[in-house]
């Protein structure tokens, strides 16, 4: 249920003529039926909070009507509350709900809450089970379309309805305006049909002049134009939908540059919107070189990110001597900067950059410079005169090594990028040295972190001058690189300095349903996401406990009837990648020292077997309904005779069965889901790389289309494999197995 903020203040009222009267003026707002309880995010982002003026102090009476409940911050339901005291509004149903808060006196203030039902409205169609999938974000130009479940809504099939796609708002302006415009002018007229859930295009939508656009979408069930009970909605309280704009082109600013010099090692050259007067003070992003590189290197990217609306500055970087000194140049820069912004287009940047919202780029030594200078705030070994800890809001390196032990070069809790290529002929991201396995740094941060792991990119492909090294097939070139990478740099600066979450879908969603735009046909990108450690998601299985493979990491059973399952470290104990049944975490990158804390499963299957790994739900997350997905990794296990005997990319099928034995099953067969490891020969026989980990994440709406399945009883999570679900052989590696949001 969304929660709305109801604060005591007591400030006082006049008498009331009578015990009805009321002593502050009517409040409207809107609660939503069924959602869930979300106080880690203080709830009061989601629903209006509404502060009453009652005389004196002491407890409240609170008299009830209609489907709405008054809670407190553990969702318990109150009759009445002392004062003063911060409670909330939660709708129990679709309909009108009234409040009268009293102090005694007769003197009250009364509340209306319209209850509205939020659902999942709009997707994509499929074509297998459930044939649907719904969706938050949408790429400018794409169909977004409706899709009413009548499983879902018995009642409503028949009865016409109108759609309505409208601009976002608050629900404070939804409280305030419950007038439906849409953006067409007219609604999309529609009935919801007996049998299967049948889709239908309600608009192709731009983002404008942004890199995104934000909107509701509404059934007016009563056609009266308003927001009402008995309507349904997606957005009420954040956006419904998300539309994303081309990321790699430039943004809407023009472009001014400068080069300074501070002295030794405080070379910079920066960038900044030439209309940065009129957009006040903006955040800071820096660009640390690598070794061999040169800081001037980086144009493609500064000027991106400048086009977008950021100050962005590429300094000299002492990386030879090596990773200490790396980390020192990018906090000495840093903190010079910040301290001489007379000194850039002649004082152009003078009160005009936000020095609490910084975010570090690094490449290479850069990489892992960004990451251990961040463990040097953190510690406390390296104290600034202008910027701190707090103010480094996110690192995103590329193709980083990782010289230092983990625990020096930590990322912390800070959001974390990694961006490298599989034909790296540097930094290679493979077996034969710790020192190449930049996954390491990745798995160790604690915050939330994305990863993009792209195809026939290598390692001087993003900057503009080193010599080419890249190492592989199909080697995708520098400048389609540098489109890759402006895309995902400018995903997280706008997620994690401006707070346009919606963004990092990039790698939330799986690569080859959501590829971004203008990135070429032929790109194949491994993505990566995981929550921050912090952010609640309910574990079935992340390996890193209870190592027997029979046992899930939360406790409960592990059913498998793949071969070969065994449970251990993700690290390559012979560090060759030709296979060996003496070796079967072949490739994988994740753990490469003593100390590292990765682990995973692996199995596989032959053809003409159908295969699964299941986990036991236990009865602490067996109510699913907090969250809004199911989420795991997976990788297809490189050089395996079993992935080479399927010889491409992979899918599968994921299964929820509830406590009554209802089974509701998502099929991935007509998607590329997992794609095969690029094909790079070296460091034994047979053709393959790193094992390339993907995140797929799955809306647990969508196993409610056309299903029974009670979410809010779910005994166990099964993966199946096998030629149903379309791969008949394969071996995979299995991580981080969760709900999540």
């Amino acid at each position: 249920m969304l929660l709305a903020p109801l604060l005591g203040s007591f400030l006082g009222c006049p008498p009331p003529e009578d015990s009805a009267g009321a002593c502050a003026p009517e409040i409207e707002t809107f609660a939503a039926e069924g959602a869930p309880i979300t106080l880690e995010t203080g709830a009061v982002g989601l629903i209006r909070a509404y502060p009453i003026s009652l005389p004196g102090s002491g407890t409240l009476k609170l008299r009830i009507t209609g489907p709405v409940e008054v809670v407190d911050a553990a969702g318990s339901v109150l009759t009445e509350v002392d004062a003063p005291a911060e409670v909330y509004l939660r709708a129990t149903g679709s309909g009108v709900g009234q409040i009268i808060v009293s102090a005694g006196r007769g003197c009250a203030t009364k509340i209306e809450v319209r209850g509205v039902t939020p659902a999942p409205l709009v997707g994509r169609p499929r074509w297998y089970s459930p044939f649907w999938q719904s969706a938050t974000s949408f790429w400018a130009g794409e169909s977004v379309d409706l899709g009413l479940d009548p499983a879902r809504f018995p009642d409503r099939v028949g009865i016409p309805f109108d759609a309505y796609v409208v601009a976002h708002r608050s629900t404070e302006t939804w409280a305030s305006d419950a007038a439906l415009v849409g953006l067409a002018g007219t609604p999309v007229e529609g009935t919801l049909e007996a049998g299967i859930l049948a889709p239908m295009e309600l608009a192709v939508l731009d983002a404008g002049d942004d890199a995104l656009g934000e909107y509701d979408i509404v059934i007016d069930q009563d056609r009266d134009g308003l927001l009402g009970p008995g309507d349904l909605i997606q957005g009420l309280g954040s956006a419904g939908i998300t539309v994303l704009g081309d990321l790699t082109q430039p943004g809407p600013h023009a472009v001014e540059t400068d080069d300074v010099s501070g002295g030794w090692f405080l070379g910079e050259r920066v960038w900044w919107p030439a209309d940065l007067a009129a957009l006040g003070p903006r955040p800071l992003v820096v660009i640390s070189h690598g070794n061999g590189h040169e800081y001037i290197w980086y144009d493609y990217l500064g000027e991106h990110l400048a086009s977008w609306g950021y100050v962005v500055m590429a300094h000299q970087n002492n990386t030879e001597p090596g990773i200490e000194t790396a980390s020192t140049t990018t906090l000495t820069n840093t903190d010079w900067l910040l301290g001489h912004l007379e000194e850039p287009g002649g004082g152009a940047l003078v009160g005009l950059v936000d020095s609490t919202r910084i975010g570090w780029i690094g490449h290479s030594r850069g990489g892992e410079g960004i990451v251990r200078a961040l463990d040097r705030l953190v510690d406390g070994d390296f104290v600034p005169d202008n910027f701190g800890a707090d103010n480094i809001r996110y690192l995103a390196s590329i193709a980083p090594t990782v010289f230092n032990p983990l625990d020096d070069s930590d990322p912390h809790d800070r959001p974390y990028l990694l961006l490298a290529g599989t034909a790296d002929g540097d930094v290679t991201g493979g077996v034969e040295s710790p020192i190449v396995q930049f996954f390491r740094i990745w798995e160790k941060g604690t915050g939330p972190k994305a990863a993009a792991y792209v195809h026939g990119a290598s390692h001087n492909d993003f900057n503009c001058c080193a010599a080419q090294e890249g190492q592989g097939p199909s080697l995708i070139g520098r400048d389609e690189a540098q489109v890759v990478a402006r895309a995902y740099m400018l995903a997280v600066a706008r997620a994690w300095l401006d707070g346009d979450d919606a963004l990092l879908d990039v790698f939330r969603n799986e690569y080859a349903g959501f590829v971004p735009l203008s990135f070429a046909s032929a790109d194949i990108v491994a993505t990566s996401w995981r929550n921050a450690a912090t952010a609640g998601d309910g574990v079935l299985d992340d390996f890193q406990t209870e190592h027997d493979a029979d046992v899930s990491s939360s406790g409960t059973v592990v059913t498998c009837t793949a071969d070969m399952l065994l449970e251990d470290q993700l690290r390559d104990r012979d560090k060759v990648l030709a296979w060996s049944e003496d070796d079967p975490m072949n490739a994988m990158t994740h753990n490469g020292l003593p100390g590292d804390e990765a682990w995973g499963a692996v199995f596989s299957w032959s053809e003409s077997s159908a295969p699964f790994w299941a986990v036991e739900v236990p009865e602490s997350l067996s109510d699913s309904t907090p969250w809004t997905t199911i989420s795991f990794s997976v990788a297809q296990r490189s050089r395996h005779p079993e992935t080479d005997n399927w010889g491409g990319a992979m899918a599968f099928g994921v299964t929820l069965v509830d406590q009554d034995g209802v089974e509701s099953t998502v099929d991935f067969a007509d998607q590329a889901l997992v794609p095969f490891p690029y094909a790079r020969l070296g460091n034994g026989t047979g053709r393959g790389w790193a094992n390339e980990f993907v995140t797929v994440r799955i809306n647990l709406a969508d196993f409610t289309v056309g299903s029974e399945i009670d979410l809010a009883q779910l005994a166990e999570v099964r993966l199946d494999f096998g030629e149903a679900h379309g791969a008949p052989s394969g071996a995979v590696g299995l991580d981080s197995v969760e709900f999540a949001r």
